[in-house]
């Protein structure tokens, strides 16, 4: 009996031991799974957490366009050179200010008689037309000759307007919610403390700090698809004097509120950039920044603060390229525009002025100026020769030394090329050596040039830009007799009306 007894109990342990070994394997292989889904999940959950996930928003939205790291670069002084007095700008020294005077005189609306021609001279200008063209005298002959090219480029328009319908309608299309009474955002009505005030809210949260305040309408403007933005004080020399919107001709002091600018920056659309001047169009990013801009404005009314957005075309009270080098987002070229870590000179500007407290940007210093010294590029292409070739920046104007830009001479070639109206030429963007797409290569020329103290990288990489890359050449950007319309390089295909019209 007791032998049975132990027979028995030695099988069941021996089925228990059969029993327990099954139940093992089950139970890892049960882990094994539980482990693998947890690592799928974790890794899905990481993928979606990548922002190039975000289908239609993406890495923009969340301030990954901003990805060069600043912090090692960052410095007390902004880059520009203060040389002398300073003052602020005369709203009749800005281009497209001056150049809108003029002609509003020469080609009143409807059937109204002008009220002023070439042929009366410069006495018979009202001021303060006068007293600049009598101190700038070939800058009104420049003009003269911008609206011949403009009357002589309208007529020669049908020998062209089928291969460039499609860039002529691309710009159009993005031009259309900039004018008229439609356009956003609208321009204010009556001086800075009323405008900017009406429709802000009453209720007014505390912030927690001005870090925080950056920090939200950072995120806020990434949000509304600001590639870059950056906080700085509102330096009075960068503010316009003697026309403010919704007051019209005046001298005003800075309004106190005017307290910080959210500057924010966008590039125009790469390919069309590239196919400059006669596929490329400043209204992309134009159109672009209104948008972001307006939606900012009132996305800080709507939490109790004051704001006014100052945007492109010419709907500005500050002088973008200096405000935004004070916000921390890029320094000077050669070529008078703001070049970025990111974007490079394909970048275009607006700002939000507001009394909310915010907590400014330093600027930084990447050896743009050392560069510039020694490239020379855009000044070797540009087809108006409206580019200093000096080594060093050799004028002084209102206080600050800079490269000379004749800006007269630039819109003649924005009246030269082929397009249907005077869209603009940008050449200088699309050539800049730092003008180019985040691929790998520039991510390392990023990275290096701006660590390295003897220059000897910058010059090797401009030496092989200029060996390895060819250019059409300056003239070559017009059309014939002058040029051929080139561009520097290819168009798009979405661009070009041969692709899908047969023409």
């Amino acid at each position: 009996m007791s032998y049975i007894c132990f027979l028995n109990a030695q099988e069941m342990d021996e089925d228990n031991n059969k029993f327990n070994r099954r139940n093992f394997i089950k139970t890892a292989g049960l882990a094994s799974g539980v482990i693998a889904l947890a690592g799928a999940a974790g890794a899905g959950l990481a993928a979606g957490s990548n922002k190039d996930s975000y289908t239609g928003w993406g890495r923009t939205a969340y301030g990954e366009d901003q990805f060069f790291n600043r912090k090692p670069f960052l410095v007390d002084t902004p880059t520009y050179d203060k040389v002398g007095e300073t003052r602020r700008i005369a709203f009749i020294e800005d281009l497209f200010k001056r150049n809108g005077e003029l002609s509003r005189l020469l080609f009143p609306r409807g059937d109204e008689t002008p009220l002023w021609s070439f042929d009366e001279g410069v006495e018979k200008l009202p001021e303060p037309l006068k007293t600049y063209y009598l101190e700038h005298p070939d800058a009104l002959g420049e003009f003269r000759k911008a609206i011949e090219k403009s009357q002589e480029q309208a007529g020669t328009w049908d020998k062209y307007k089928h291969k460039y319908l499609l860039a002529d309608a691309w710009s159009t299309a993005h031009a259309s919610p900039i004018g008229g009474q439609g356009a956003f955002p609208p321009q204010p009505h009556g001086n800075p403390e009323e405008s900017d005030f009406r429709g802000v809210n009453e209720e007014t949260l505390p912030l927690k700090s001005p870090a925080h305040g950056s920090s939200l309408i950072k995120q806020i403007a990434y949000s509304f698809g600001a590639s870059l933005v950056g906080i700085a004080k509102v330096k009075e020399d960068w503010v316009y004097q003697g026309y403010m919107r919704g007051v019209g001709k005046i001298d005003f002091e800075v309004p106190e509120h005017w307290k910080y600018a959210v500057v924010i920056a966008v590039p125009h659309e790469w390919d069309s950039m590239y196919a400059n001047p006669t596929y490329g169009t400043s209204y992309d990013a134009y159109s672009k920044l209104r948008f972001i801009a307006g939606k900012l404005e009132v996305f800080l009314k709507e939490i109790g603060y004051a704001a006014r957005s100052h945007v492109p075309p010419t709907s500005y009270e500050i002088a973008m390229p200096p405000l935004a080098i004070d916000a921390g987002l890029g320094e000077q070229g050669r070529h008078g525009v703001l070049v970025t870590p990111e974007l490079g000179a394909n970048t275009r500007l607006a700002a939000v002025t507001t009394n909310m407290l915010l907590e400014p940007d330093k600027p930084i210093d990447i050896g743009i100026k050392e560069f510039c010294s020694k490239c020379k590029i855009c000044a070797e292409e540009c087809p108006s020769g409206a580019i200093s070739f000096t080594d060093k920046p050799e004028n002084v104007i209102r206080g600050y030394q800079r490269w000379n830009i004749n800006q007269d001479k630039c819109f003649t070639i924005w009246n030269s090329v082929a397009t249907s109206h005077a869209r603009g030429c940008r050449v200088c963007l699309a050539v800049c050596p730092y003008s180019r797409k985040n691929n790998w290569i520039h991510k390392i020329v990023r990275e290096v040039d701006p660590r390295d103290p003897t220059g000897l990288f910058s010059s090797a990489m401009l030496a092989m830009q200029k060996k390895f890359f060819t250019y059409p050449g300056g003239q070559e950007y017009l059309p014939a007799p002058d040029g051929n319309n080139k561009t520097f390089g290819e168009a798009p295909d979405w661009l070009m009306t041969e692709e899908w019209f047969n023409i």
